[in-house]
């Protein structure tokens, strides 16, 4: 019969082996969406919101998440996590170029385009669709990214 996991042993599949102040890996089993999960009498946890219970005594909120300061989503120290609201993960992401293209891809790729090369040739070039690269043309998306002048 196998034995059953307690809340304790969520701490036997983070790797803390390089201190309090680096990220501490995830080495159990990823969810679909990639988030660690560790399972307690049925039920499964985000292995990092479960960290946060034993670490502070108290149980995440329901209406909000926790946000990695480290973004990386398979840490599970505490040090490296805040407290927010989708929204403010949302922020963050942008912030941080953690979704989509990084600002620098789409600059070169406006810069390939005004320098009249074909959409398919800059998909080929960045394994993007060329719809993609057609949406960077025409602003339908990155709007939010400013082209800087070269010359200054």
């Amino acid at each position: 019969m196998t034995e059953k996991n307690r809340e304790i042993d969520v701490f036997k599949s983070i790797d803390m082996s390089g201190g309090p102040n680096v990220c501490w890996p995830w080495k159990g089993k990823l969810a679909a969406n990639g988030r660690p999960y560790f399972t307690v009498d049925g039920k499964k946890w985000i292995a990092y919101k479960l960290v946060q219970k034993l670490i502070t005594g108290t149980a995440p909120q329901a209406d909000k998440l926790e946000r990695h300061t480290c973004d990386n989503g398979a840490c599970c120290n505490y040090a490296h996590l805040i407290t927010g609201t989708h929204q403010e993960n949302m922020n963050d992401m942008k912030e941080r170029e953690r979704h989509g293209l990084p600002h620098h891809v789409v600059k070169s790729i406006r810069r390939l385009l005004t320098a009249k090369r074909t959409q398919e040739e800059i998909a080929i070039l960045y394994g993007i669709s060329r719809e993609t690269v057609s949406a960077i043309a025409t602003g339908r998306v990155y709007k939010h990214i400013k082209q800087e002048d070269e010359n200054k």
